[in-house]
C-alpha cells in the first residue's frame, strides 16, 4: 500500500493528551477507522488474550481521556496513545529527571556534528518473536519521516545505515537535539512487514503489552507480551477505556469501573488522597497552563501594553491553590531543567495594570464599568476553550482570569467551542486556552519553536502570530548547541524575551495525578506523560 504524507499541526487545545498534550494536545485528521477482532490480531501479535474471568489472572480496567483513531504512531500524534499503551517504544526514553535513557538502543555516540551512532539492544525481539535489527528500525524511523512531516524536521535526515545492530544517522546539518527528539513517540519502533491496514488497529512494538483488539476512539484490550525484553509484565491484560470528561473519570473510578487513571483534576484528586483504598501518584509535570494571548493585528492584543497590564492583572498564585500546582514564571515548567525561577516574571499588581491602561488610553467612556479601546469603541475580548477539553482545571482557569481581569475593568467572555482548531487557524480569538507540555522530549528547542516562531513545519503551531527576531536567532544558535549548559541558557534568555514581551499568560505550572485502586500497585505518574501503562504495574 502506498504510504501518503500527513501533514501535521500541533493542537494546543488538546490537554496532555496530548499533550494529555498534551499536548499539550494533539491532531486526528483523515484516517480510515477499522476495529480489529480480539481473535485476528492477537494471534498477529504473537499472544492470545485471556479471558478476563481466568482464576488467578491478572486484569485492569484503565481510563484514558484519549484513544486514537488509529494507532499508528506514525500519523499525527497517535504514537503518544500507542506509547501510553505500553504497545511501543523508541530507540530511547526519558527518565523522570528528563533525562535520555537507553531502550530499544541501549549506547549511543555522537560521533560529530552531523553523525550519530546507535546500538540496538542484542536479543531484543517485537512482540511477535521477530528480532530487532538496525535494518527493522532503520525501516521503522524512514517510514515515520516518509508519513509525518514533524518527524522530519525533528531529525533532519540525509541517510539512515544498518549494519548488523548498529544504526547510523548522518543529518543534513547539526541538529543537536536530535536525540532528545527521538524519544518522542512519532518514532516508535514498530515492525514494518505488517499490512499498512494491521498498523492502523494493532501494531507491532517492542513494548510489555500487545494489542489484541481496538475500537476506535473506545477501547483496547490489551494481553502482555510474552517475549518482553525487560523482564515479565505484572499483568496478564489490561482493558483501556476512553473517557473523556474529567468528572466522568473521577466517577468511574469511585465507582469501581475503573481501576486506573490520570489526568485526574487537582480540584477532584483530594477525594482520593488519605483514603486507603486508593493510592495518588501526583507531580509538578512539564506542562504549563496558559491563557494563549492573539498577537496579531486582528486583536486588540496586539498592543504590548495591553498585554502587559493583562500580565500585571491575573492572580497566579491564588490560581496556584485554586488548582494546585506551582506559579509559572515562564514559557518552560520549574519541573524542567531549563525552568529557571531567577527570570523577571509578572507578580500580581491590578494597580500597576490600572496605571499602563490608563496610560495607554485605554478607559472606561460610557461608565459602564469597562474599559474601551483608544479610538473609543468598545472592547470585549474573547476566551475560547474547547468544550470537550478532559480537564475542568481549564474552566476553572478562564473564570478566574474573567474575574480579575474585570477588576482592572477589562470585559472578558468565555466561550466554550466544539471546534477550537478551526477559530485558532482562522485567528479567531483573542484568549485561549492551553495546558501544554514544555519539555515533550525533555529538551527546550522543540516547544519554543512550535509555539513562538514561524520556522519550519513546527512553526505552523504558532497560532497566537507571535515574532521576535532574536527568538528565530537563538532557535539558530540551538541547533548547533551540543553543550546542555549552553542549552539551558538559551532557553533562558528566551524565556526572558516572551516575558518582556508579554507574549502569553504563563499561569501556572501542573500537577499530573495518577490514582489507582489500592489493589493495583506500582501505578506511578511518570513526569514525561507520553508513558502511562508500564511492566511494573500489577495487580495483588
Amino acid at each position: 500500500m502506498k504510504i501518503k504524507k500527513v501533514m501535521t499541526l500541533l493542537l494546543s487545545a488538546v490537554v496532555g493528551a496530548v499533550f494529555l498534550a498534551g499536548c499539550s494536545g494533539a491532531g486526528t485528521q483523515g484516517t480510515e477507522n477499522t476495529a480489529v477482532s480480539e481473535e485476528s490480531s492477537a494471534e498477529e501479535n504473537g499472544s492470545e488474550a485471556a479471558d478476563a474471568g481466568d482464576t488467578g489472572e491478572k486484569h485492569v480496567n484503565v481510563a484514558f481521556f484519549w484513544i486514537t483513531p488509529t494507532l499508528d504512531p506514525a500519523v499525527d500524534y497517535q504514537g503518544w496513545v500507542t506509547c501510553r499503551l505500553g504497545v511501543g517504544e523508541a530507540l530511547v526514553k526519558l527518565n523522570d529527571d528528563l533525562e535520555v535513557e537507553g531502550c530499544v538502543a541501549d549506547s549511543w555516540e555522537n560521533i560529530d556534528d552531523t553523525t550519530w551512532e546507535f546500538h540496538i539492544r542484542d536479543g531484543i525481539t517485537f512482540s511477535n518473536g521477530t528480532p530487532v535489527t538496525a535494518e527493522a528500525a532503520k525501516a521503522s524511523l524512514e517510514r515515520a519521516i516518509e508519513m509525518n512531516d514533524r518527524a522530519a524536521e525533528y531529525l533532519k535526515v540525509d541517510m539512515i545505515e544498518a549494519d548488523d545492530q548498529t544504526l547510523t544517522i548522518t543529518t543534513t546539518e547539526p541538529n543537536a537535539a536530535l536525540l532528545n527528539n527521538l524519544v518522542e513517540p512519532v518514532f516508535c519502533i514498530i515492525d514494518t512487514t505488517q499490512s499498512e491496514e494491521s498498523i492502523e488497529t494493532a501494531p507491532i512494538g517492542t513494548g510489555p503489552y500487545v494489542i489484541s483488539s481496538f475500537s476506535p476512539e473506545q477501547t483496547v484490550e490489551l494481553v502482555k507480551n510474552d517475549t518482553y525484553w525487560d523482564g515479565e509484565p505484572g499483568l496478564d491484560t489490561i482493558t483501556v477505556t476512553q473517557i473523556a470528561d474529567a468528572d466522568a473519570r473521577t466517577m468511574a473510578l469511585q465507582s469501581g469501573e475503573v481501576d486506573i487513571t490520570n489526568t485526574i483534576d487537582n480540584t477532584s484528586v483530594t477525594l482520593f488522597t488519605n483514603n486507603s483504598d486508593y493510592n495518588v501518584s501526583s507531580i509538578i509535570s512539564p506542562r504549563v497552563n496558559v491563557a494563549y494571548m492573539n498577537n496579531a493585528q486582528s486583536s486588540p492584543l496586539h498592543d504590548i501594553e495591553l498585554r502587559k497590564a493583562i500580565s500585571y492583572g491575573v492572580n497566579r498564585e491564588a490560581y496556584a491553590e485554586l488548582i494546585g500546582g506551582s506559579v509559572a514564571h515562564s514559557a518552560y515548567s520549574d519541573a524542567t531543567p531549563f525552568g529557571n525561577d531567577t527570570i523577571t516574571a509578572y507578580t500580581y499588581d491590578p494597580e500597576q495594570a490600572v496605571e499602563i491602561l490608563d496610560a495607554a488610553g485605554y478607559v472606561d467612556v460610557d461608565g459602564d464599568g469597562y474599559r474601551e479601546l483608544p479610538d473609543g469603541s468598545g472592547m470585549n475580548l474573547r476566551y475560547l476553550q474547547a468544550a470537550d477539553h478532559g480537564s475542568a482545571d481549564s474552566a476553572i482557569l478562564a473564570t478566574a482570569v474573567q474575574s480579575d481581569l474585570k477588576e482592572i475593568g477589562i470585559q472578558v467572555e468565555i466561550f466554550s467551542v466544539e471546534n477550537l482548531t478551526e477559530y485558532q487557524t482562522e485567528g479567531n480569538f483573542d484568549f485561549y486556552t492551553g495546558n501544554d507540555n514544555s519539555a515533550p522530549t525533555g529538551d527546550p528547542q522543540i516547544w519554543l519553536e512550535t509555539m513562538y516562531t514561524d520556522l519550519g513545519t513546527s512553526g505552523k503551531s504558532n497560532l497566537t502570530g507571535f515574532q521576535n527576531d532574536r527568538i528565530d536567532e537563538i532557535i539558530e544558535e540551538m541547533d548547533t548547541a551540543f553543550d546542555p549548559e549552553e542549552r539551558y541558557a538559551l532557553a533562558a534568555e528566551a524565556s526572558q524575551i516572551l516575558n518582556d514581551e508579554a507574549a502569553n499568560l504563563f499561569l501556572t505550572n501542573s500537577y499530573l495525578n495518577m490514582v489507582s485502586v489500592a489493589k493495583v500497585k506500582n501505578a506511578i505518574q511518570p513526569v514525561a506523560d507520553f508513558y502511562f501503562i508500564t511492566k511494573d504495574i500489577t495487580v495483588e
